[in-house]
């Protein structure tokens, strides 16, 4: 079992995603809690906007419980009821007769899962009045699910309707959110996202030959935040904002890191300022494409364009499904370069582009054959290469990473390089 992520960090800051920004601090409880390390939260009203609703309770704490012999099960035995017992216990308690809010439990799982990289589940116990209410709306937001029995109907065990299972996974697609169905870190959401309906229109594609795909959703505005996730170990926001071709601001960023060698070297842009504004009015009309910026705490550092990939050129020369997504990178100031920065921007990106659109079932890209540090990265967080891909302008890798993949390792974790999921190790630079 893991231990205790927060023992060392305290008082440990959290912040929400724009566009509040709101910030709360994990600190040690007042009381304990049954003689537990016990933790609540501090909402800081000094930062941030307030959010809609109250997601601090000074009523409400969390402990971990300690692990039990019986909870001490052989690795040999993988079943989903093994891997349950195996997985940190933690408590919400509280005295008040009202219960907590699933978005105040929310809050906590927010924080843990934002520091504790290992964990893939938490056995999550609730102390209270109306605690197994409290258990079953955990269930219908979709964040938690019940305890799973053991295979072998003679192991000992008896299920408390009070503690359930919370994945890492489910979390991480926004289950549970205090923003209902729209994930917390989508700022710019349209429920259009969630309605499982698809209509399909038809692109020419060259001649008189046409593409079947999907009608897309609209575009966001221009220069609207699409995403932001708090990144804990830089005490900053990484967000994706929406390029405005328009502003002279975007445009001239754009320009001035186009023709910066380093970029031009990759990218084959270099040119004057209205080739560029001209490059980029092709972009925002172009509805298979989102041209973006990353930001760090609203600095923009980056460039990227974010595709459908049935509609994009690569996507002919694989077999591309209806709602795959990719995306080109330049990162343009040097000050955001480093591996500890591609550790927050890489798989934040891949995370916009899969709870974006939940129909979306792979992430993929198309790096050069030859770029081995860019490929290096793709293992890191979760592709891997399914071929090569003879474009016509080059030689380059198919790296692909599933949906089911990426929220089973959910790779936010600032780590030493390895293949995302093993212990093989390598030394990426970028």
């Amino acid at each position: 079992m893991a231990g205790d992520p927060f023992a060392e960090r305290l008082p440990l800051k959290t912040r929400l995603p724009h566009p509040y920004l709101t910030t709360y601090y994990l600190q040690a409880a007042a009381e304990a809690v049954q003689g537990r390390a016990t933790y609540s939260f501090r909402y800081a009203p000094e930062t941030g906007n307030p959010f809609p609703q109250a997601l601090h309770n000074d009523q409400l704490s969390f402990s971990k419980l300690p692990p039990l012999e019986a909870d001490n099960i052989d690795e040999a035995n993988n079943t989903p009821w093994a891997l349950a017992r195996r997985s940190p216990v933690w408590a919400a308690s509280w005295q008040a007769q009202q219960s907590p809010t699933v978005s105040q439990i929310w809050l906590f799982l927010y924080t843990f899962y934002s520091v504790d990289h290992d964990s893939e589940f938490i056995r999550f116990r609730l102390e209270g009045a109306g605690a197994i209410e409290v258990a079953r709306s955990l269930i219908l937001s979709s964040v938690a699910v019940e305890h799973p029995k053991p295979v072998n109907d003679s192991t000992p065990f008896e299920r408390r309707d009070d503690e359930l299972l919370v994945p890492r996974s489910l979390f991480w697609q926004g289950c549970g959110s205090p923003l209902g169905s729209q994930p917390i870190w989508l700022s710019n959401w349209t429920s259009a996202n969630v309605v499982p309906h698809v209509e399909y229109t038809h692109t020419y594609t060259g001649g008189s030959h046409l593409l079947r795909h999907p009608r897309r959703a609209p575009k966001p505005v221009p220069g609207s935040i699409i995403y932001s996730r708090y990144i804990p170990h830089l005490d900053e926001h990484f967000s994706l904002q929406a390029v405005d071709y328009k502003n002279p601001v975007h445009l001239d960023l754009f320009h001035k890191w186009q023709n910066d060698p380093r970029v031009a070297a990759g990218w084959m842009e270099s040119g004057t300022l209205e080739h560029h504004r001209s490059y980029l009015k092709i972009q925002d009309e172009d509805p298979h494409t989102i041209s973006v910026f990353g930001c760090f705490d609203n600095e923009p550092f980056a460039y990227f364009e974010l595709y459908w990939a049935k509609e994009d050129k690569m996507g002919q020369y694989y077999a591309s499904l209806d709602f795959d997504r990719g995306r080109h990178a330049l990162v343009g100031e040097d000050k955001f370069r480093g591996r500890h920065r591609v550790a927050a921007w890489w798989p934040s990106i891949m995370h916009y582009e899969f709870i974006d659109d939940h129909r979306t079932e792979n992430v993929v890209g198309e790096p050069r054959l030859s770029n081995e540090k860019i490929l290096m990265y793709e293992y890191q967080f979760g592709h891997h290469q399914d071929k090569y891909l003879d474009l016509p302008h080059k030689r380059a890798n198919l790296v692909v990473c599933s949906r089911e993949r990426f929220f089973q390792i959910c790779p936010f974790n600032k780590q030493p390089p390895r293949i995302a999921g093993t212990n093989f190790g390598f030394e990426p630079k970028l």
